[in-house]
């Protein structure tokens, strides 16, 4: 069996997180949402509208504040617009004397999904905010998208392509069409069926920048961004059990990707937050993964996978996690101060970002 083959990238100069907003089924701000997946608070409940074949009515997570009826293309823009009116303002994308680089994630295609969803919401951010400054880019890619946005938008401050980078991850599934065929294709979790999962809804955003920008807009480093690893799993969970079985190597190449970055300070990763939805697959694959990589991690049964509380997020896992993962390691209750964040797209993109998160971060000259 051939290994996948890695792409992993570590920024030459330091690039650092400096702004983090989400809104999730279980919080809508990136503070209340990670208190509430710490206390593990579930939004998981009944659709009052849509039933499964069973004639049971569907279970999802829904957004606390928008109503079952909301067209799907119009949640979504909303999901998203008011997660980046949470950024810093002094880096919002209104800041017309710096350039921005957004990069907005999205679901793979799929039943339900409006084509061109992503050029959509670009147009919508475009038209709110408006700066000719600013530069839009899409990665249609699902689950993994955010992991591989990071990568894109630390390569384009490392290179000198923009000054600050915006990485948005927006999905939903509340369109009964995706709902339906979720259904009928076995991916829908209800009573009768146990390997699947129960859909979410959420956008979250990171924004980040150069240290000394960070400080110059009267900002704090949140968080480091220290490389990031991607892989192309061959077995992808529509091909697995048909005649081979996923055994991890896409995932577990992301991870040893990520190597060469660990070896340099010889400090492990000590916790981990994954998009383990209740699948199956998605479960076995990371069983092999850690059998292979479990040296990188000091205990690598330390993984969190919060789609038990806000259901599965998709393409705003990314951005959703880093916000997880400094919430944990902000208030003390993270196991160490270096994070994985990993993903797993449907389309068999495998990637992993590492972040640091260091007690005594870059400040401004007094």
């Amino acid at each position: 069996m051939a290994t996948p083959s890695i792409a992993a990238y570590v920024p030459k100069t330091p690039i650092w997180l400096a702004g983090l907003a989400a809104r999730t089924p279980v919080g809508l701000r990136p503070e209340s949402a990670a208190a509430a997946v710490r206390a593990g608070i579930s939004a998981i409940s009944e659709h009052p509208l849509f039933v499964d074949r069973n004639g049971e009515p569907m279970r999802l997570a829904r957004d606390a504040v928008m109503g079952p009826d909301v067209p799907l293309a119009e949640r979504m823009k909303e999901l998203l617009l008011s997660t980046l009116l949470q950024l810093p303002q002094a880096a919002a994308p209104s800041a017309d004397s710096l350039r921005t680089l957004l990069i907005i994630c999205s679901p793979e295609p799929r039943p339900g999904l409006p084509d061109g969803i992503a050029e959509t919401l670009g147009r919508a951010v475009l038209q709110r905010f408006g700066p000719t400054s600013l530069r839009v880019q899409y990665l249609a890619r699902g689950h993994a998208a955010g992991m591989l946005a990071f990568g894109a938008a630390a390569k384009a401050i490392d290179e000198g392509n923009t000054d600050l980078a915006v990485v948005a991850g927006v999905d939903s599934y509340h369109e009964y069409q995706t709902l339906e065929w979720m259904d009928e294709t076995g991916q829908l979790k209800s009573e009768v069926n146990r390997d699947g999962f129960f859909p979410g809804e959420a956008a979250g955003a990171c924004l980040l920048a150069r240290s000394n920008l960070i400080l110059e807009l009267g900002l704090q480093p949140l968080g480091r961004l220290t490389a990031v690893s991607t892989a192309l799993e061959r077995i992808t969970i529509k091909r697995h059990g048909e005649e081979e079985v996923c055994v991890g190597e896409g995932l577990s190449s992301a991870f040893l990707g990520l190597g060469p970055a660990i070896d340099t300070d010889r400090r492990k990763i000590t916790d981990t937050y994954c998009d383990l939805n209740g699948q199956r697959y998605r479960s076995e694959e990371l069983v092999y993964a850690i059998l292979r990589v479990q040296h990188l991690s000091d205990n690598a049964s330390h993984y969190l996978h919060p789609a038990d509380c806000w259901g599965d997020v998709g393409a705003a896992s990314g951005p959703l996690f880093a916000a997880l993962a400094h919430a944990a390691a902000s208030k003390g209750y993270s196991h160490g101060s270096r994070a994985a964040l990993w993903a797993s797209s449907e389309g068999g993109q495998r990637a992993v970002t590492l972040l640091d998160f260091p007690t005594n971060p870059p400040r401004r000259a007094a």
